[in-house]
């Protein structure tokens, strides 16, 4: 399903910061089956003062679930929550064969080719995300502890007129914008964190007829 050569050609930028747009990692059909099946249930609103969006609990596999997210205090109390599962039988089979995928180490080892780090070690977990009108992430760099993120964007269309965009940002200010991406089914972005990895979704606005949905792989060191 996954076309790893797609994720071993990419080129990785290193201004304002290392990240990389990867296209033609999904056949166009499977990208349709994954939007048009993209889960429509359980989804709660996640909003603070730099963000507002909907999202659904996490899922990471059994064994770091057990052995790694277990023994870190701040993923233990979000296990203990509820916030974190491994069942995927809910989702469609599409979306459960790519999560499979993603979770063989094939997957992690191109990864690791595209940044130069060692992310053997590391702990994936994959989030899914749906931006309402309205919904936004300001400019961030995420936390230290996530040191790469690989997000699937999974529109079939999408208008540059509805907002949503991921912006890779020169710095912290939301107008110094380096490149605007659109979340269209196809193209999906890797990027490295760091001090400097400024990044945002920009308001999704009152014209988008349907909701921005993403999907996002993480790279957690515990």
């Amino acid at each position: 399903m996954l076309n790893l050569n797609a994720i071993r050609s990419a080129t990785m930028q290193s201004i304002p910061y290392q990240y990389a747009l990867l296209e033609n990692l999904l056949l166009k059909e499977v990208s349709g089956e994954l939007s048009q099946s993209y889960p429509q249930h359980d989804f709660r609103e996640l909003r603070g003062d730099d963000f507002c969006y909907l999202w659904r609990r996490l899922i990471a596999n059994d064994n770091d679930i057990t052995t790694k997210l277990g023994l870190d205090n701040f993923w233990q109390r979000r296990i203990e929550l509820g916030d974190v599962t491994s069942d995927i039988h809910n989702l469609s089979s599409v979306w459960q064969r790519l999560i499979q995928e993603i979770w063989q180490p094939e997957y992690t080892m191109a990864m690791e080719e595209l940044s130069g780090l060692e992310l053997s070690s590391c702990v994936k977990v994959m989030a899914l995300r749906r931006y309402r009108p309205g919904d936004y992430v300001l400019p961030h760099t995420d936390q230290p502890s996530k040191i790469l993120t690989h997000l699937l964007f999974l529109n079939e269309q999408w208008s540059s007129s509805w907002g949503g965009c991921l912006q890779i940002l020169k710095n912290e200010q939301p107008e110094s914008v380096h490149q605007n991406i659109l979340p269209l089914s196809g193209y999906s972005v890797v990027f490295v964190r760091s001090e400097n990895s400024w990044h945002m979704v920009n308001l999704v606005t009152s014209e988008a007829v349907e909701c921005r949905l993403a999907a996002q792989v993480a790279f957690f060191r515990i």
